[in-house]
C-alpha cells in the first residue's frame, strides 16, 4: 500500500511534536476527538486560526514593548491573556510557557527581561508555525494518496 510509509512518518512527526514539547497530547486527543464528518478539517481549522491569531497578538505585544503607550500594561495583559489561552487550548506547550514567562517578566516590571522574553516567544512561534505547515502539507498529501 503507497500510503503506509507516509502514514508512518506522519505518526513520527507528529509523535515528535509530543515528544519535543511542542504541543500537549493531551489537549491534542481531545481535540481531535472533536473532528468529524460535519467538520473534518476541525484540527487544522483551529490551528491556522490560532496562527493567524497568536500573530496579531505578537505584534501588538511587540508594539506595546517598543513604543510603551500610557495604556502599556492594558494592551500587555489583554494580548497576553489571549495568547496564553488559545495557545493551551489548541496544546501549544512551548508557547503558552514562554507566554507566562512574558507575563511574569511585565508584572514585576523588568522590561529588558520581557524584550528578551518576547523574542524567545518569537523564535517559538516562527518554529512552531513552520513544523506545523510541513504537517499539515503532509496530512494533506496523506489524504489525498489515500
Amino acid at each position: 500500500m503507497a500510503s503506509t510509509p507516509l502514514r508512518q512518518q506522519l505518526s513520527t512527526m507528529r509523535q515528535s511534536f509530543f515528544d519535543e514539547g511542542l504541543l500537549d497530547h493531551g489537549q491534542v486527543s481531545y481535540l481531535e476527538t472533536l473532528e468529524n464528518e460535519d467538520d473534518p478539517d476541525f484540527i487544522e481549522n483551529i490551528f491556522t486560526l490560532f496562527l493567524r491569531d497568536s500573530s496579531k497578538y505578537i505584534a501588538s505585544i511587540e508594539k506595546a514593548l517598543e513604543t510603551n503607550p500610557d495604556d502599556f500594561p492594558f494592551i500587555l495583559e489583554r494580548m497576553m491573556y489571549r495568547l496564553k489561552g488559545s495557545s493551551a487550548s489548541i496544546g501549544a506547550t512551548k508557547i503558552n510557557d514562554e507566554t507566562n514567562k512574558l507575563r511574569r517578566f511585565c508584572h514585576e516590571g523588568d522590561l529588558e527581561s520581557a524584550k528578551a522574553s518576547l523574542q524567545k516567544l518569537k523564535a517559538e512561534h516562527a518554529n512552531f508555525k513552520q513544523k506545523l505547515a510541513v504537517y499539515a502539507c503532509w496530512d494533506n498529501e496523506a489524504s489525498q494518496a489515500l
